[in-house]
């Protein structure tokens, strides 16, 4: 996959599907059923918030690996990502006396040829965890780092409000997956409908910036390094767009 318009539809497909399954048990809420149903609600939104985010990093990374681009055109966090595979190769085979990954590991930082940013096929695969990993536990600082390894700067909007992600969808989460008892009467659970609508709109608000995010990065040519300041103007841009999403729209205030 190296066109654009492929990467576009896969990560707008991808994330439209998760957005209706959401809305429609949301809706799905009544007197009777109220606790079950925002329960049910919070597994499925924090299921979608890691599906989407892991998918759609690695989506835009064998875009840009597939287009078979030096390395040293491309933004610093495409090598980082190269040099991370092979000192993980270091790191597996330490017990051998053959040095070769090592070897190979410092032929590749010292060498002046070109080097071409591949990612291995295997990637793609949902259970791979050698660059994009969740941890299958995807709180703030864990998403953060992802759009660092994208090439895209963390987003001080979102940070600030982490607690929408890290307390109200990740930690609730947590409690119902364990099969912990949650009852709805709780103090440390305290999720009402409206409050369920409002975590709902901002995790899938999250969700389409880092789609619109990568979009934008693909057709600019954002990830190559000789366009890091237009990256960075872009940056600022989305970051307050979506800072006046969440005040304006949404009325949620920094953390």
């Amino acid at each position: 996959m190296n066109k654009l318009d492929e990467l576009t539809e896969k990560l707008e497909a991808d994330l439209s599907w998760r957005k209706k399954e959401v809305s429609n048990l949301v809706l799905l809420v009544n007197a009777d059923n109220e606790h079950i149903i925002i329960k049910a609600s919070i597994l499925l939104i924090y299921s979608h918030w890691e599906g989407y985010v892991k998918n759609a990093c690695k989506l835009y990374l064998s875009y840009v690996s597939n287009k078979k681009i030096n390395l040293n055109d491309l933004s610093l966090n495409f090598e980082a990502i190269q040099l991370k595979g092979q000192i993980q190769s270091v790191q597996d085979s330490c017990e051998t006396l053959t040095m070769a990954n090592e070897i190979l590991l410092l032929e590749s930082i010292y060498s002046v040829k070109p080097k071409i940013f591949q990612l291995a096929s295997s990637v793609n695969d949902d259970k791979d965890k050698s660059v994009i990993n969740t941890k299958d536990n995807l709180k703030m600082k864990v998403f953060s780092s992802f759009l660092k390894i994208v090439g895209i700067n963390e987003r001080p909007c979102i940070t600030s409000r982490k607690k929408y992600i890290d307390a109200k969808l990740l930690n609730n989460r947590n409690k119902i997956a364990h099969g912990n008892k949650v009852d709805g009467d709780e103090e440390d659970f305290d999720i009402d409908t409206d409050e369920l609508k409002l975590i709902k709109d901002f995790v899938f608000t999250i969700m389409e910036t880092l789609k619109d995010d990568l979009v934008y990065y693909s057709e600019n040519e954002l990830f190559l390094d000789r366009h890091r300041k237009k990256a960075l103007a872009y940056n600022e841009l989305s970051n307050t767009k979506l800072q006046d999403i969440f005040k304006k729209e949404l009325g949620i205030l920094d953390a």
